[in-house]
């Protein structure tokens, strides 16, 4: 094997080439470049083999000078020695040389023995210095320049060892939720900050008699010093402050780990144990970053590593067992279901809470097999209880994080049902809502998956995580089980009861059945019917039980969930009402009418959603006010009631009512108001109702003239002939009142219907209809329609009115009987020859039907 060297010789002369390698070629593995740029171009392929370059000054293309210029500007060839070759004793050439990285020189002609020494001499001093970097390195961190973890370990050791009759201490130190403070930041500004505390590491080093530091890895730093308390806490209140003060743009926490060295025979390794043991106990406790370690921390320690060594062989020999904890119809107190929960029946210890062993089997993954594990035991009850006689109801599992990120979880589920033949909705799946937050894409599509499977998929834990209601948005849940942590937990903690009444009322518009879990009195039940909640879990209707006292109780309460099937009415208008697409949402501001949704409890209606018109009728001030509400004063109390009994008989049979009322405003004058109530759908005790509002005050007035207009003496009623309007728009049905009235008795409609009414009403007294196409509750189109299919009115003459100019329109007004069409606005002289044209040609046409008649 050859061991030689590479040197590189750079001349353009091939006869000193020829000799240089003659002479080295003994010693050395030989390559060659007749210029710099030839030379640079052989490093890039060779560097990694070449220990040093022989290099003449004087060359074409690119002469030495210019190659060491380029060459020391590559940090790649910084430990690669240059011997460099001069003719003449040019001390500033040799100056610029070394300023470039030359290492040696040697001036022509030369003998051998000299060249050889001096080329071995940089080359032995190159490899020296490559070694020495090489243990630096090998015993520092590259990036703060601190004891990497093998030094620092070593040379606390030896401190230890040194200094014998000292008390240390012991510091494990990081930074709280770096990756995030890394990610928000950036990767640079993160290797800035770990240098920043470096630095603070060699500062306070420099204050104390003896002590070690070093970088661990990532953010985790090591400090062993002698142990004094007071200076502890004063140097970690002062990296606090510094830390705060650093970056402002985001809060960064440090966390300290600190074992007391009462044993400094344990191994070094065993003492930065402790220290991490103590660090993990302060996590995500705000304002406390120092956590020392005590003896306790290592018992649990011990106990964690116990379970871990039994648990394969417990779960081999079946020692987990299904536990059973009932759930309860709210309204009828009966069981209905139950969710699935763990206890290990240890050969030694007996049973064993979740508590003690779950949280560890989440930490090291095991918990994906336990899961599995009681998926199937869950899966064989439940085709026993099937196989002898019963129609069990469904019992619900745990899926733990771990699981939902298993890409077969799937595929492992429906394999398991299609194996005990079971139907997927007897095995509902609980997932915590935590679950959904660490990726919720993937949950979404693994939801999904699972739901068209036929699997129920329950929401555990809701409200316990950091972004509930966006979860309940994107992922498509049926169930939900909240947190006891909701209930009422004092005198007096009304905003826990206004929060889980929101939340149960919120998820009934969703259509989402809701179980509260964790209920323990009489009280919290009590509340829970209040507030509509649908079932109910805990201590107060039962604990975790064994199979067979569920059994038990099975065998005894057969019975299916009242609750269970859905109801679809009003899913359709309930899904109108609270779209937010922009065509739905355009739609519902630009209705003509006023309209509105409400909800009614307890006697009280608060408006939820309303739109414009709605607003331009009532006032925004009034249109945020409840419907009734008790301390204004803009309906009478006699028309409150009315009201009150229109929105108790719409909840009470579940359909459309109707009222009209007065409302009185400050600025203007009373106004009357017809509303139609349809209900839509309940939510426990509050029901939501979609109410459509009507201006009737002009309708109203010409009832009480007419009114008084029959009340009066025959004589004394207005002797000029009635015209009609019927328009929806107030605006326009003055503007033709005032043109008119000067020569005609104007009556007014705002619809259809109420024109047909006011023709009955007056009979052959009114002469001519000046007639809207469009209006709400009957259109002019409709309106003709009935109109010339009575007899009585079939001759009175129609004049549309309208601000459309089309010809295809006004000829189809036309086709529908109109004697003629005036488009908007409207010209007064115009408008009064043309009614008059429309009442003439009436007389005109009764005067020849008489004279056929005779």
């Amino acid at each position: 094997m050859n061991n030689k060297n590479t040197v590189l010789i750079v001349d353009d002369d091939k006869f000193d080439r020829k000799l240089l390698k003659k002479l080295l070629a003994d010693s050395y593995e030989i390559l060659e470049a007749s210029n710099g740029k030839e030379a640079l171009e052989v490093l890039h392929k060779h560097s990694i083999n070449i220990c040093g370059i022989v290099l003449d000054l004087v060359m074409p293309v690119m002469n030495g000078y210019e190659f060491l210029r380029f060459f020391s500007a590559n940090p790649q060839y910084k430990d690669i020695p240059v011997l460099v070759l001069t003719s003449d004793d040019n001390y500033g050439g040799e100056k610029i040389c070394l300023e470039f990285g030359a290492w040696d020189f040697i001036r022509k002609p030369f003998e051998e023995i000299t060249l050889k020494l001096r080329l071995k001499n940089i080359i032995g001093r190159s490899q020296l210095s490559l070694l020495k970097q090489m243990e630096y390195m090998s015993e520092h961190d590259q990036l703060t320049g601190l004891f990497n973890r093998t030094k620092f370990f070593s040379e606390t050791r030896r401190m230890l060892e040194e200094h014998k009759d000292t008390r240390f201490v012991f510091i494990r130190f990081d930074i709280e939720r770096f990756h995030l403070i890394n990610s928000f930041l950036s990767e640079e500004d993160g290797n800035k900050l770990l240098k920043f505390v470096a630095d603070f590491f060699r500062k306070h080093s420099s204050e104390l008699s003896c002590c070690t530091y070093g970088r661990i890895h990532s953010d985790v730093f090591c400090m062993c010093a002698p142990y004094d308390e007071v200076d502890l806490y004063k140097s970690a209140d002062k990296v606090r402050k510094l830390l705060a003060e650093y970056n402002r743009s985001c809060y960064i926490e440090p966390t300290y780990g600190v074992y007391i060295i009462d044993d400094p025979g344990i191994s070094i390794e065993s003492m930065y144990e402790r220290a991490a043991m103590a660090a993990k106990k302060c996590k995500n406790k705000y304002m406390n970053c120092i956590e020392y370690y005590n003896r306790s921390m290592s018992e649990e320690q011990a106990y964690e590593q116990q379970v871990i060594n039994e648990m394969q062989s417990a779960l081999d020999n079946e020692q987990f067992e299904v536990y059973l904890q009932p759930k309860y119809v709210l309204k009828t107190n009966m069981p209905f279901g139950a969710e699935a929960l763990v206890r290990w029946k240890h050969p030694q210890y007996g049973i064993i809470s979740p508590g003690r062993f779950i949280p560890i089997f989440e930490r090291n993954g095991f918990i994906g097999k336990l899961d599995y594990y009681m998926w199937e035991r869950v899966c064989r009850l439940l085709r026993k209880w099937i196989d002898s006689g019963f129609q069990p109801d469904p019992i619900s599992v745990n899926v733990s994080r771990a699981n939902m990120y298993n890409p077969h979880l799937v595929e492992m589920l429906t394999e398991l049902v299609k194996k005990y033949d079971i139907s997927p909705s007897l095995l509902n799946l609980e997932l915590t809502e935590t679950s959904y937050m660490d990726n919720p894409n993937q949950m979404k599509k693994t939801v999904a998956e699972l739901k068209s499977n036929g699997f129920v998929i329950l929401m555990d834990d809701f409200g316990s995580g950091y972004s509930s209601l966006n979860t309940l948005k994107d992922i498509d849940v049926d169930i939900l089980k909240i947190d006891m942590k909701f209930l009422p937990t004092g005198e007096g903690d009304s905003k826990s009861e206004r929060i889980l009444s929101s939340i149960v009322r919120m998820a009934s518009w969703l259509e989402l059945p809701v179980i509260v879990e964790g209920v323990e009195t009489v009280e919290q039940k009590e509340f829970l019917q209040s507030i509509g909640c649908q079932y109910v879990q805990g201590f107060l209707y039962a604990r975790p039980m064994p199979v067979e006292e569920y059994e038990k109780i099975m065998q005894k309460h057969e019975i299916k969930d009242p609750t269970a099937e859905k109801s679809t009415q009003g899913l359709a208008r309930l899904a109108s009402i609270w779209s937010a697409s922009p065509n739905a949402e355009q739609i519902f501001r630009n209705i003509i009418q006023p309209i509105a949704v409400y909800e009614y409890a307890n006697g009280h209606c608060e408006p939820l959603r309303f739109n414009n018109a709605f607003i331009e009728l009532f006032g925004f001030e009034h249109a945020i006010e409840s419907v009734d509400n008790r301390n204004g004063s803009h309906i009478s109390h006699d028309d409150r009631l009315k009201l009150k009994d229109a929105l108790e008989y719409a909840v009470e049979e579940q359909e459309t009512a109707e009222c009209e009322y007065q409302w009185q405003s400050e600025n203007r004058e009373a106004m009357w108001v017809r509303a139609k109530l349809q209900y839509v759908k309940s939510a426990g005790q509050s029901h939501m109702m979609f109410a459509v509002f009507t201006d009737i005050t002009e309708q109203k007035k010409l009832e009480d003239e007419l009114h008084r207009l029959k009340a009066s003496p025959s004589g004394e009623k207005d002797a000029r002939a009635k015209i009609l309007i019927a328009d929806d728009s107030a605006v326009s049905r003055k503007m033709l009142s005032r043109i008119l009235k000067e020569h005609y008795n104007v009556l007014e409609a705002e619809n259809g219907s109420q024109a047909l009414r006011i023709m009955n009403e007056w009979k052959n007294e009114v002469a001519a209809v000046l007639l809207d196409i469009v209006m709400p509750e009957m259109d002019g189109k409709t309106f003709m329609k009935h109109k010339n299919s009575n007899p009585d009115t079939a001759d009175i003459p129609v004049i549309i009115i309208s601000s459309e100019k089309r010809k295809d329109i006004q000829l189809a007004a036309l086709k529908m009987g109109a004697v003629d069409y005036l488009s908007k606005p409207f010209a007064p002289e115009i408008l009064l020859r043309r009614v008059k044209n429309a009442i003439d040609s009436k007389a005109q046409f009764r005067r020849q039907f008489k004279t056929k008649a005779i």
